[in-house]
């Protein structure tokens, strides 16, 4: 990890970071919205799906010593938003 002399230097790199994260989120909802177009309203929400990504997450999670509830509270919120964000679109995608 690179030596930091000063808040503001960490605080930077998590600035970049942030934005980093923002880029890949926007890129994630470009996708969701492509697999929205292959589901039907009642696939919307995939219990099973949502199940298996955070139980991969989670052992991912403890590979790099993240706390695994700090994983799963994230992605819980993330997946919470995107399952709203699909049902928002869906009826405007399926008039395409």
């Amino acid at each position: 990890m690179k030596k930091f002399n000063t808040i503001e230097e960490i605080r930077d790199e998590i600035d970049n970071l942030d934005l980093k994260i923002i880029e890949l989120i926007s890129q994630r909802k470009d996708l969701v919205f492509e697999v929205v177009k292959l589901k039907r309203k009642d696939q919307i929400v995939d219990q099973k799906r949502i199940d298996s990504i955070l139980k991969r997450l989670n052992i991912e999670a403890k590979k790099r010593g993240i706390p695994e509830s700090m994983i799963e509270n994230l992605w819980k919120i993330m997946i919470k938003s995107f399952i709203k964000y699909e049902q928002e679109i869906y009826d405007q995608v399926h008039k395409e």
